[in-house]
């Protein structure tokens, strides 16, 4: 095939499926690849040949302008994507693993806050229901332990 039938059959391929201005963008760049290709020194079959075929290359540039309209493809935000319902509803990509764990929402600050002084209360609590209960063995044992100091006190 040479350049002039390829140009031709990329074009026909393009026409009626995408806007007139993305086919004449497509149809100049792979005019210009080719011409830049043999002014390297490449021979035109084996630029044609490295090509394939238009109509392979028309339907990947279809598809490509097509995301988002009926028969594109739409990514869902999760790195996973589909192909619209109306062609068939096909899944690409990775399934989300039903084992993995959702992290839990984040804790409002003013909860936070109260939570700390709910343990800060508690604990002040149960403090001073240990000494509460303590109070009436504590006191007689301090008042004997102040006399006595004072006692030996006052003989030195």
């Amino acid at each position: 095939m040479g350049k002039q039938e390829f140009i031709d059959g990329l074009k026909s391929a393009l026409n009626e499926n995408v806007s007139p201005s993305l086919v004449m963008e497509n149809i100049k760049y792979y005019e210009d690849y080719i011409d830049a290709q043999i002014r390297q020194g490449r021979f035109e079959a084996e630029v044609m040949e490295s090509l394939g075929e238009p109509r392979l290359i028309a339907r990947t540039i279809i598809d490509a302008n097509t995301v988002g309209e009926t028969g594109g493809y739409q990514d869902d935000g999760y790195g996973r994507t589909y192909q619209n319902q109306e062609n068939g509803g096909h899944y690409y990509g990775s399934r989300p693993d039903p084992r993995e764990r959702k992290s839990p929402p984040a804790v409002p600050v003013w909860m936070r806050i109260l939570l700390v002084v709910l343990v800060i209360v508690l604990i002040i609590g149960a403090v001073f229901s240990v000494l509460s209960f303590l109070m009436p063995v504590l006191l007689p044992l301090l008042i004997i332990l102040f006399l006595v100091k004072l006692f030996r006190d006052w003989l030195n």
